[in-house]
C-alpha cells in the first residue's frame, strides 16, 4: 500500500491511542488493521494512508459516508487536526464508556475487574483545564500539535478546553512578535526566539497567568517587554505576565528562569476549601473542579484507614497531604516528598497558609533516593508522573524487612496502563480494595484511578 492509497472502511473500535481502528483490504485477499485519528465506532468511511507508527498503517479521513452513532458535531473549529481534543467529535457517555472498556478490559488480566468501580463522570467536558501549553511553531503558529505529529501545528484561534479567552491572549502575542520581529522557535534546527505561550488559571480565584517563555531573555528590548505590559494593563484576564526563559534544544515548555512583567511569581487556587499558591512550574492537576473530586476519593480513604501519620510521596505542592491535615482530625503528621524543590517550597509555604505548619514537613528530592524509607507512616500517599514508580522505589516499599511497610496505600494514578505492570508486585503483600476512576480529561482517552491496597494479614 503506497502514501495516498485511498480506502473503504467501518471503524470497529479504538486503539490505546484513542485512534478507531478497522481492518482494511490492502491488497487483494488480503486485510490489515488500520488507525484513524478522529473516528467514531460504526462510521464508514473513504480514508487515505498517510503514515506508519511503527507497524501501524495511519490513514487520515477522507469523506465520512455513513456517520456512527457515537458522532457528534465537534464545538471547535480544530477539531479532526488539533491533538489536544482527540474525540470532541464522541458523545460524552460513549468517551466514558470507552475509558471504562479499557480500564475494565486492562485490570481483567489481574482478575481485578469485581474491584474497579464505575467511573465519576467529568463535572464539565469543556473549559474544564487550568493549564495549556501553547506551542509556537517554526511557521509562527500559536497553539497545539497537530494529532501524530511533533513538528506541524494548528494556528489556534479558539480553545474549548481551557478557561475562556485563551485565542485572544494567542493573538495578542502574534501581533506582538511581528511588532517586536521576534522569531517563532523552530525545533528542527533548535533556533528562534518565542517557544511556548503557558496559560494558568486560579479556576475558583479567578487568575490568570500568561507565560512567554523564550530561548534567550537577553534578546528582548525593554520596548518589548514594556508592549506587554502594556497588554496586561488593557486586558482584565491577565493577573500575571512573566517571561520565561529556557535556553536547552529539547522541545520544552518549562522555563529555567523567570522574569515577572506583572502581577506576581505565582497564582492562588482553592480546592475544597484548601489553599494552594502555584508556580509557573509546578505540577497541579489540571482539572480543578474534578481535583476536588479526586482529592474527596483519596481522603476518603485516609479517614477510612483511621490513619494517624501519613506518608505522601511524589507530594507536589502538598495538593493531598495539605488538605488531609486540614480535613481529618485524627492526623497526627504529614510527611511529603517531592523532586521539584520548588514545589516543596510551596508545599512549606502552603502548609501555613492553611493553619496546618505544625503537622506537616516537606522534603526535596528524587523518590528513588529512598530518604523516606525510615519513615513510620501507617497510610502511603502515591501519585508518581505518567511514567509510574521507579524500580527502587517499589523494591523498597515491598522489602521484607522495610521499616515502613504502611497497612494502607493509595496509589493516584494518570496511567493505569504503567499500573497494571506494577500491581502484580504490590499484590503479593496486598489485597486491592477497590479500582476507583475518574475522568478528569474530558475529550481525551485518558482517565485517572485511586487504587486503595491493604496490607495482607500475613505479611
Amino acid at each position: 500500500m503506497k502514501f495516498g492509497h485511498k480506502l473503504q472502511v467501518k471503524i470497529d473500535g479504538y486503539d490505546k491511542k484513542g485512534r478507531g481502528l478497522a481492518k482494511a483490504e490492502i491488497a487483494p485477499g488480503i486485510e490489515r488493521d488500520i488507525a484513524v485519528p478522529h473516528s467514531a465506532k460504526g462510521d464508514e468511511l473513504e480514508c487515505v494512508f498517510i503514515k506508519r507508527d511503527h507497524a501501524v498503517k495511519i490513514c487520515e479521513i477522507d469523506k465520512i459516508q455513513k456517520a456512527g452513532a457515537d458522532r457528534v458535531e465537534p464545538v471547535c473549529e480544530h477539531a479532526g487536526k488539533c491533538g489536544g481534543c482527540i474525540w470532541q467529535h464522541l458523545r460524552y457517555e460513549a468517551q466514558t464508556a470507552e475509558k471504562m472498556r479499557g480500564v475494565r478490559e486492562l485490570f481483567a488480566k489481574l482478575d481485578l475487574e469485581d474491584k474497579v468501580l464505575d467511573a465519576i463522570p467529568a463535572v464539565e467536558t469543556l473549559y474544564y483545564r487550568n493549564r495549556m501549553d501553547y506551542a509556537v511553531g517554526w511557521n509562527g503558529e500559536i497553539g497545539l500539535k497537530e494529532t501524530g505529529s511533533w513538528n506541524r501545528y494548528v494556528d489556534v484561534k479558539e480553545c474549548h478546553l481551557l478557561q475562556p479567552g485563551a485565542g485572544e491572549i494567542l493573538q495578542i502575542v502574534r501581533e506582538w512578535m511581528l511588532k517586536h520581529d521576534l522569531q517563532p522557535w523552530d525545533v528542527k534546527f533548535h533556533s528562534g526566539d518565542v517557544r511556548y505561550v503557558v496559560i494558568r488559571d486560579g479556576v475558583a480565584t479567578g487568575e490568570r497567568m500568561v507565560i512567554i517563555v523564550v530561548a534567550d531573555a537577553s534578546r528582548l528590548s525593554n520596548e518589548a517587554k514594556q508592549s506587554l505590559k502594556n497588554a496586561v494593563g488593557t486586558n482584565p484576564m491577565w493577573s500575571s505576565l512573566l517571561i520565561g526563559e529556557q535556553p536547552k534544544p529539547a522541545d520544552l515548555s518549562y522555563a529555567e528562569s523567570f522574569e515577572v512583567l506583572g502581577g506576581k511569581e505565582s497564582i492562588t487556587e482553592i480546592v475544597n476549601d484548601v489553599t494552594y499558591e502555584i508556580h509557573p512550574n509546578s505540577f497541579f492537576q489540571t482539572n480543578t473542579k474534578m481535583a476536588a473530586r479526586l482529592q474527596d476519593v483519596v481522603l476518603s480513604a485516609i479517614s477510612d484507614a483511621k490513619t494517624k501519620k501519613l506518608l505522601d510521596l511524589y507530594c507536589g505542592l502538598g495538593f493531598f497531604g495539605i488538605a488531609a491535615a486540614k480535613k481529618i482530625g485524627e492526623i497526627e503528621e504529614v510527611i511529603g516528598y517531592e523532586l521539584d524543590e520548588e514545589a516543596i517550597k510551596l508545599a512549606s509555604q502552603n502548609m501555613n497558609l492553611n493553619g496546618v505548619g505544625e503537622r506537616c514537613r516537606f522534603f526535596s528530592g528524587p523518590a528513588e533516593a529512598l530518604e523516606w524509607k525510615d519513615v513510620e507512616a501507617d497510610t502511603l500517599i502515591l501519585d508518581p508522573p505518567r511514567s509510574g514508580l521507579h524500580h527502587k522505589v517499589i523494591k523498597t516499599l515491598l522489602s521484607e524487612d522495610s521499616p515502613i511497610y504502611p497497612q494502607t496505600i493509595i496509589y493516584v494514578s494518570c496511567n493505569y496502563h504503567r499500573l497494571e505492570h506494577e500491581l502484580p508486585s504490590f499484590m503479593e503483600h496486598y489485597e486491592i480494595e477497590s479500582i476507583q476512576p475518574l475522568d478528569l480529561f474530558p475529550q481525551t482517552r485518558h482517565i485517572e484511578t485511586v487504587t486503595t491496597l491493604k496490607r495482607k494479614a500475613d505479611s
